[in-house]
């Protein structure tokens, strides 16, 4: 694995809002606060390319800053070729994504507006246009939307790719559908910022997640017509009650305590997300309560709890009842989530998580770290830290899994490069033939639950199973994790 920040001219030095792969990988798109979104061609270096060979022959002038360039370029552990700039809002952009055949991308932004870009045929060129000789495509606005009154700070396609759901300030979220042009459906249950959306890819929840320190699920389903009908809020998660939790050791200990973090925390994101194969759905910006009478922390709140900073799991048999699990311990407040889009198998030497046949990696952004995971066990494969001078902005994962890129608010992308069976061997199975066996996922029985008690004792668990059932216990192995100085 190669991990290396990108020190390009992104967005003329302004903050990366957001990023996203196309699913061919071919392209890579970038929002930022100039107002614009970039396009990329991004691609790993091979390992065949050696760095130019040194000579003592003397540069001069032009030559000495182009040889700098080439030095720079070939420093670099990717190919990376700017494509076009795509420039239509008027305020920063908060998010980009392409849709799931790659046909269309959706920007959205400050200016409450959503676009509609797609792949022109021929090339046009703007008046006066700074960046005019350096396009090599352009791409067309198909559509602008207007609905949300204030900013909007996150945008998921349906897996048809007819439909797309937004996140706004204005404590909404809408339905948009491509066909109609217009707002189909308003969720408005929550009470402060929407900050993250998320759309089931098998066709039958949305999630939202707001700084209202709640979680909302959706159903919906097609009418005869081929029209989404959405039900109302089918359950809202804001707080868990300490006796589902194994950490709570002491049986008169009763009462609830909040998932996530309040509107004070310092964030315009919460992006939410489901696996790609619909199996879980990871929420960031959680937050646990674990008592302790005995000690007292920097991290305690008023009434003398450590708060543990965490993302919940929810697999598909249980997203509307509890979550099963939450991760991390991490030091600071985790913002967003983003999937693997490549399945793996299972590694045989270690148990699994969850009872799935196959292994799902995901990185999990908090405001100074990455976090990479997989379903197999708790603990992260990787943490990556001391990137960048400012927060973790978004994520996004190459088609083929070999990389992991993320943008900051100080204007730089990083990005992870992971070698040829590095992650694993890929699973091969259909997704039709998986949808039956992620109805049923279930954390596994395997777990080592001595470990897991230890760390209880101090008071520092990492991952904590619900349950629904206090005489069953299903525990995973926590670990704590350090962050890099």
């Amino acid at each position: 694995m190669l991990t290396k920040t990108i020190e390009i001219n992104w967005h003329d030095g302004q903050a990366i809002y957001s990023t996203d792969f196309s699913p061919d990988g071919y392209r890579y798109a970038t929002a930022g606060a100039d107002c614009s979104v970039r396009m990329w061609s991004l691609h790993a270096r091979s390992t065949d390319n050696q760095p130019p060979e040194i000579t003592n022959k003397p540069t001069h002038g032009r030559d000495r800053e182009e040889e700098r360039k080439k030095k720079l370029a070939d420093s670099l552990p990717v190919n990376i070729d700017f494509l076009s700039e795509l420039k239509r809002h008027s305020s920063p952009v908060n998010v980009v994504r392409f849709s799931p055949k790659g046909e269309y991308l959706a920007s959205a932004g400050d200016d409450a507006c959503i676009i509609l870009w797609k792949l022109s045929i021929e090339r046009e060129t703007s008046f006066g246009y700074e960046y005019n000789d350096f396009e090599k495509e352009t791409w067309s606005v198909t559509h602008m939307f207007y609905g949300h009154t204030k900013e909007i700070y996150d945008l998921s396609w349906s897996p048809c790719g007819k439909y797309f759901i937004t996140a706004s300030i204005d404590n909404t979220a809408r339905v948009w559908c491509l066909a109609e042009k217009a707002c189909v459906h308003v969720f408005a249950d929550h009470s402060h910022y929407v900050q993250g959306v998320s759309w089931d890819p098998l066709g039958e929840f949305v999630a939202t997640q707001s700084s209202d320190r709640s979680v909302a699920i959706y159903r919906y389903k097609a009418s005869p017509q081929g029209k989404l009908i959405f039900g109302g809020c089918a359950r809202r998660f804001s707080k868990l009650d300490r006796k589902k939790l194994s950490s709570v050791v002491d049986e008169n200990t009763s009462g609830c305590a909040r998932m996530y973090h309040d509107e004070t925390l310092v964030s315009f994101f919460r992006r939410l997300s489901f696996s790609p194969d619909g199996a879980l759905l990871v929420t960031p910006a959680g937050i646990n309560k674990f008592p302790d009478t005995n000690t007292m922390t920097d991290d305690m709140d008023e009434f003398g709890e450590d708060l543990q900073n965490c993302a919940y799991i929810y697999p598909r048999n249980t997203v509307l009842k509890h979550p099963v699990a939450l991760i991390g311990n991490h030091p600071k407040p985790s913002i967003a989530v983003r999937w693997c889009p490549m399945l793996f198998r299972n590694r045989r030497s270690t148990s699994s998580a969850f009872a799935l046949p196959y292994r799902m990696l995901y990185a999990l952004a908090t405001q100074d770290s990455v976090y990479i995971y997989d379903t197999q066990q708790i603990r992260p494969i990787c943490a990556i830290s001391g990137m960048h001078f400012a927060p973790v902005t978004d994520l996004a994962w190459s088609a083929d899994g070999s990389m992991l890129m993320f943008s900051s608010a100080d204007g730089y992308c990083s990005a992870v490069i992971f070698a040829d069976g590095e992650l694993g061997i890929k699973y091969d199975k259909k997704p039709e033939a998986m949808e039956e066996e992620v109805q049923q996922v279930a954390v596994s029985h395997s777990i080592n639950h001595s470990t897991v008690d230890d760390i209880i004792a101090k008071k520092r668990p990492s991952a904590i199973i619900a349950e629904e059932d206090k005489g069953k216990k299903r525990r995973i192995t926590p670990v704590f994790v350090q962050s890099r100085p």
